[in-house]
């Protein structure tokens, strides 16, 4: 293992250790298929963004909807208790 904990083939170079380059990554045999039209990938990509987006968007309000029904009831429960309380006092 080479110095740093850095694993990978390395060789001693001078007393030194350095790490082996790799090989260089081969090349696409085929264009992607929106080289010819770079607009039409930008197009489709706004078109991914947006609708991440509105999904981001849509689960927030969700999330939203889901914490005030939550609160609501929450509420609801210690006006409830709150009057049990007070019909306890009374009876005092």
């Amino acid at each position: 293992m080479a110095p740093g904990g850095r694993a990978g083939v390395v060789c001693a170079i001078f007393g030194g250790w350095t790490r082996t380059p790799t090989p260089p990554a081969t090349p696409r045999t085929r264009p992607a298929p929106d080289a010819a039209d770079p607009t039409a990938a930008q197009s489709r990509a706004l078109a991914l963004r947006r609708a991440r987006f509105d999904f981001e968007l849509e689960e927030r309000a969700e999330m939203e909807r889901e914490a005030n029904a939550l609160h609501d009831l929450m509420m609801a429960q210690l006006k409830a208790e709150d009057g049990y309380l007070k019909k306890w006092i009374e009876m005092i």
